[in-house]
This record gives C-alpha cells, sequence and structure tokens, in this order.
C-alpha cells in the first residue's frame, strides 16, 4: 500500500525539481529578466557613451577594456560612465551588486579592475569639476523627463 504513495511522492518531487527557481532552467530566465531589466532607459543612458582613455595609464586602459566588455553585456557603457556615482564607495556598492547579477560574468578579480576603473575615471571626469558634473546630470535629467515624461 505504501508503494504507490512513494511513487506519487517521487512524481511530485521531480515535477518541484524540474520547475523549482533553484534550477537550471530558472538561471537562465533569471539572467534574462536581468538584461531586459537593464535595457529599461535611465537618465545617463543618454549622455555619451564612451570616454577618451588615450591619456589613461596603461592598467587603467586594460581596466576600461574589462570594463567595456562586462559592462555592456547588461546595459550601455554611458549608463555607469554618466552615473552620479564618483566616490569609491558607490562605486564598490555598484560593482559588487552588478557582479551578483545573475549572468554578468564579472568574477571578483574583474569586478577590481572594473572598481579601479571607475574609480580612476570619476576623479579625473566627475570629481575634478563637481559643478560641470553637476550641470551634466541634471541636463540628463532633464533631456530624460523630456523624452519620457518621468524622472
Amino acid at each position: 500500500m505504501l508503494r504507490p504513495n512513494l511513487f506519487l511522492v517521487i512524481a511530485v518531487l521531480v515535477s518541484v525539481v524540474q520547475f523549482c527557481p533553484c534550477g537550471e532552467a530558472y538561471s537562465e530566465s533569471a539572467t534574462e529578466r536581468e538584461k531586459s531589466s537593464a535595457k529599461k532607459p535611465m537618465p545617463w543612458d543618454l549622455g555619451p557613451g564612451d570616454v577618451d582613455i588615450s591619456g589613461y595609464p596603461p592598467e587603467m586602459q586594460s581596466n576600461y577594456e574589462v570594463f567595456a566588455e562586462k559592462c555592456s553585456g547588461c546595459h550601455t557603457l554611458a549608463r555607469p560612465l554618466n552615473a552620479p556615482y564618483a566616490t569609491p564607495e558607490e562605486w564598490n556598492t555598484y560593482v559588487n551588486k552588478m557582479m551578483r547579477k545573475p549572468g554578468s560574468g564579472i568574477d571578483k578579480a574583474k569586478a577590481k579592475q572594473i572598481f579601479k576603473f571607475l574609480v580612476y575615471d570619476s576623479k579625473k571626469r566627475k570629481l575634478a569639476d563637481p559643478d560641470a558634473w553637476e550641470r551634466h546630470i541634471e541636463k540628463l535629467i532633464s533631456e530624460f523627463q523630456k523624452k519620457y515624461g518621468k524622472k
């Protein structure tokens, strides 16, 4: 009498495992959901999508390449390049958040390179003239509101 019940329990468990959010199929759809979410426009996407790194030290140029490869997989490069983040603390939080996203492909070594580039670039382009940077951010927000009608 227990045999049919045991069979039923096993069948239910197998079906639960197949559709469980912890399964491989879910990971792929979670990755796709993250990438789709990252494609939603943000004000920072309206800024320039590249930066002249020719005057940056070789290590930062190399780090830029890692940044460009990994970060462009989910969203525009304009997003982080024009984001209002500028301090090491802000970039540490942001890069760690991106590293944990499904499908990011950002391991600790790559995250460190991306972090170093973003901190260096922010120091050169954002923190060097904070008033100009603030005007740039305000302009992007204004353009975004005109284009999308939201903040």
